[in-house]
């Protein structure tokens, strides 16, 4: 492996184009793209984009779907020295705004249509009057509207080589990306995040997951932090990546079974997908050797289900976007108790401890606040305040986590975040407990638990639970099945049966929804309904046992 720790994302390409100019760098759906392939794309856009007068430290949205154009224009733009602003395509309108607002973003590259929204309209007919920073609308798809440039421009040959131009030198410690938080306690803040971090955090990634001759394979979009972190492990890893542009568990499973992968990124959500398949099975499994899950928190249960599945290793990590998207992940050496029960431990050039209210630090085996130290951000955009907040003056940052030691005192486990803990009766209870004693049910898909207000206790506990298809489940099944496997008082209170949970594109439930449901009511499309399968069932199931 390469030693990248010191360089630039730009340098990380050129280093990867001059020693293995040949090498697959990403096999996007059935298309394969070369390191040198990539190379020549990238600096054929930035040349372009300079001759618009993009420049070093000039902010560029980025809102397109996974695509091997995305993957073009975000090297092309760490060449430039530019910081990348990716925007979710799961965005609303006014969710775009407020980012393109915030960011000063004065350029956006988008696609032209995708699904339900037709981005030619909200951009140009829609937000365009309140966001009169951005001077480029770069559009990626059929003709340009009127206002706009077709993402064509930027492949067009360039009359001046980019290697001939005179531009500003890029530090590691240069801005590359302004990523958005999730936005689950407020508004999404800003996320500065510098070359070195990228590099160091993926370096050091890839050393803990012994990556040599592997095929990777990653899902998550390359707007989220997770994605792009997977790309750039497989680059300083020199390896190639296989890459598809939507999450879809069938297409999943046959890019697994017939492409050769050997070691495979996503997060526990689209796990749970898989899994649920009637012919995910072992043996299509058979390549595989490797599976990372992170984003949010992997539970035992599903951990388990997991290394059973594919009988290959699971590493389970944590990160969060303020810390460059990883900070712990368990060793693929460790004993399976430590893999399915923990997030492992840091990742070399990070520290952490557990505090209490007061910051103080607790002894092992307490719950407390889990504070990390190491590859950080410089902060938020245009938000000293709560920069201030979240690090203390020795360079802690406070992640809002709760979190404690496993028994062996190393590796770290995650009990969920301090907004979600639910006082109950005098009771303080984490959701996580609740939720891994559901999920061992048979008849469970999913399930997330949040409080809601109640006059006696203060908070009771919500559970919303997603039946697994074509069985019968019932609110008194589920707080049946929790008595006398945990404590009485973390039995839930009230069970929803659902048909979805909203989740972020990290697979992280929004608990923030959750708790209005429990207060307003579930939405239509989220209601679970007996559907035939289910009612045929139930008629059979009578029918064999007449005593029901």
């Amino acid at each position: 492996m390469i030693q990248y720790e010191r360089l630039t994302i730009d340098c990380v390409l050129d280093t990867l184009q001059r020693d293995f100019p040949d090498k697959p760098a990403v096999v996007f759906e059935q298309e394969t793209v070369t390191f040198t392939q990539l190379y020549d794309y990238s600096l054929t856009i930035a040349g372009n984009l300079l001759d618009l007068g993009i420049k070093k430290n000039d902010k560029v949205a980025v809102l397109l779907p996974n695509s091997l154009e995305y993957l073009y224009v975000y090297f092309a733009l760490f060449k430039i020295g530019a910081w990348i602003v990716p925007v979710s395509t799961r965005y609303e309108p006014d969710e775009i705004r407020r980012i393109l607002d915030n960011s000063d973003a004065e350029t956006i590259i988008y696609q032209d249509r995708l699904g339900i929204f037709n981005y030619e309209e909200i951009l140009l007919n829609g937000l365009r009057p309140e966001l009169p920073a951005i001077r480029n609308y770069i559009v990626l798809g059929d003709e340009p509207a009127p206002g706009s440039m077709s993402f064509a421009g930027l492949l067009k040959p360039l009359t001046v080589p980019f290697q001939d131009r005179q531009l500003e030198s890029i530090d590691p410690e240069d801005i590359a990306i302004l990523g958005y938080t999730s936005g689950t306690t407020g508004h999404p803040k800003g996320v500065m995040i510098t070359h070195r971090n990228l590099v160091a955090t993926s370096y050091y990634g890839g050393q803990l997951l012994d990556i040599h001759d592997d095929i990777g394979f990653s899902i998550a979009p390359l707007y989220a932090a997770q994605g792009f972190n997977a790309v750039l492990v497989y680059f300083v890893s020199c390896i190639t990546m296989k890459w598809i542009a939507n999450f879809n568990p069938n297409d999943i499973l046959t890019h697994v079974a017939k492409n050769g992968i050997n070691l495979f990124h996503t997060q526990p959500t689209m796990w749970s997908l898989i899994l649920a398949m009637p012919y995910c099975k072992p043996g299509l499994f058979r390549e595989l050797r490797k599976v990372v899950v992170s984003g949010s928190l992997c539970t035992p249960y599903l951990a388990r289900s997991i290394e059973e599945t594919t009988r290959c290793t699971l590493i389970n990590a944590y990160g969060i976007i303020e810390a460059t998207g990883l900070v712990t992940m368990t060793r693929l050496d460790d004993p399976p108790e430590v893999r399915l029960n923990t997030v492992g431990r840091p990742i070399e050039g990070f520290e952490v401890k557990i505090v209490d209210r007061d910051r103080k630090e607790l002894p092992k085996g307490e719950i407390g606040e889990l504070a990390i130290r190491g590859y950080l951000m410089k902060g938020y955009y245009n938000n000293e305040a709560k920069t201030r907040e979240v690090i203390d003056e020795e360079g802690w940052l406070y992640t809002g986590d709760l979190a404690c030691y496993y028994k062996d005192g190393v590796n770290i486990c995650i009990a969920g975040r301090i907004k979600d803990m639910v006082i109950r009766g005098g009771f303080n209870v984490y959701p996580v407990d609740i939720e891994e004693c559901v999920l061992n049910m048979d008849k469970v898909e999913d399930v997330s638990v949040v409080g809601e207000p109640d006059e006696i206790l203060g908070e009771a506990l919500a559970a919303f639970v997603i039946p697994r298809p074509g069985v019968l489940l019932t609110e008194g099944e589920v707080k049946a099945y929790c008595r006398g496997k945990i404590a009485n008082y973390k039995v839930p209170d009230r069970v929803h049966l659902v048909s979805q949970l909203p989740v972020l594109e990290s697979g992280k439930v929004q608990k923030n929804i959750l708790r209005r449901w429990a207060v307003e009511g579930i939405p239509a499309e989220s209601q679970f309904l007996l559907n035939d399968t289910i009612v045929r069932g139930m008629a059979g199931e009578l029918q064999d046992n007449p005593a029901k």
